[in-house]
């Protein structure tokens, strides 16, 4: 193995088989797992494993688990992101499931299935060998430039955001020390894409390929951010224009505000129905009983 890649995954690996979201190496994902196969694999290998190895599993995206193991596996993805389960929460409400937190390590593609029962198991490669910067010096440049090209966009992301939060902190520290290699599945993961993009990334095996996919995602969200700071800026000086002028009786009393508009329009009725109660010949008697109402 090459120093780009340090990671050894075992030749192989139990399948998990998910279909609502995509694991990439270097993020972290909680997936639920309640079908007969993955349920099987969590009992069998992660319960009861004792070693580091029996908690790596490949997790295999876009790919349902059948209800039943009676039934056949549907076509499996080709390229998967062998995971660390890192915790396992079981319960059996409303039914027996488990929920997992895996963390990805690295991509591998499927030679073949070796077995498909109690859970499926392939013999698999792992490509991050794939991932190194080829010897030839006009493609280690010009990855360079698109490595260079990349970051740039990537820190001009992270400091649009709030550094007081030490989340957006950390992540721009990560930028500064991760290799570069890493940085377009790690930022994939935290940026909005959807899970079409994330498979896309997920399959582009060539470090290149995957820095031009990326850069795209990056400016996109850039200009999204952009475009929400144009629009929160009016927004707060409409706020405070309103704010300014409105009548000082209403902003001493704002808690009965809507109480004020309603006695205004009764007292307004009021005076109209006894205007119309003087202007009226109705006999004495009927009056009194009128304005004794109306004062009441």
């Amino acid at each position: 193995m090459s120093a780009v890649s340090p990671i050894q995954i075992p030749s192989r690996l139990p399948l998990l088989l998910t279909h609502e979201g995509v694991l990439l190496p270097g993020s972290t994902i909680r997936t639920s797992v309640d079908t007969a196969r993955n349920l099987q694999l969590v009992r069998s290998r992660l319960l009861k494993g004792t070693s580091l190895q029996s908690t790596i599993l490949g997790v295999i995206p876009n790919t349902p688990d059948p209800a039943s193991d009676a039934q056949d596996l549907p076509p499996l993805h080709r390229i998967g992101t062998a995971a660390l389960a890192v915790q396992v929460v079981g319960s059996n409400w409303p039914k027996p499931h488990y929920t997992l937190l895996i963390t990805g390590l690295c991509r591998f593609q499927i030679v073949q299935v070796l077995k498909e029962k109690p859970y499926p198991v392939a013999e698999v490669e792992q490509l991050d060998r794939l991932e190194e910067f080829p010897n030839t010096c006009k493609t280690r440049e010009e990855l360079g430039e698109l490595s260079e090209q990349f970051y740039r966009y990537a820190v001009q992301l992270v400091e649009m955001l709030d550094m007081s939060v030490p989340a957006v902190a950390k992540l721009r520290r990560l930028l500064d020390s991760l290799p570069r290699e890493a940085l377009p599945d790690i930022l994939t993961s935290i940026i909005r894409t959807s899970n079409k993009e994330k498979l896309q990334i997920l399959d582009a095996v060539s470090l290149e390929e995957r820095f031009k996919m990326t850069i795209p995602l990056l400016v996109r969200q850039i200009e999204g951010l952009k475009l929400l700071q144009k629009t929160r800026k009016p927004k707060q000086d409409d706020d405070k224009r309103v704010i300014a002028i409105r009548p000082i009786r209403r902003i001493t009393h704002i808690p009965g505000a809507l109480e004020d508009e309603d006695e205004d329009e009764d007292n307004d009725d009021i005076v109209m129905l006894e205007k119309k109660i003087r202007t009226s010949s109705m006999p004495e008697q009927a009056h009194k009983v009128c304005v004794k109402e109306i004062k009441r």
